[in-house]
């Protein structure tokens, strides 16, 4: 049982990207970045929101979110002559009018 908890964690850890802060004394906090201010950070972790003073911060590394499923984009027609226009440009050019 703690086998299958195991592998369910890291199947999370890898699925469910998060945001890291990096401390100065070398501590590593993942979790989703709140906000904060010009002196805090906010970082969600798990069901709680801690607050970090900016001078004890080292870095902050921000994960993009996944990207979401969207309708397919139609290819657009390029702009120029079509139909008659066009049977008609290529007759000028081989010297038939």
């Amino acid at each position: 049982m703690r086998f299958g908890t195991a592998i369910l964690a890291l199947v999370c850890a890898t699925a469910c990207p998060a945001d890291s802060l990096t401390l100065r004394d070398g501590q590593v906090v993942q979790g989703t970045y709140m906000g904060g201010t010009a002196r805090t950070i906010k970082i969600q972790v798990d069901d709680t929101v801690k607050t970090y003073d900016v001078t004890d911060v080292a870095t902050l590394q921000f994960t993009p979110p996944a990207p979401t499923a969207s309708a397919p984009v139609r290819p657009q027609r390029q702009a120029g002559a079509t139909g008659a226009a066009a049977r008609k440009d290529s007759a000028d050019s081989r010297g038939r009018i």
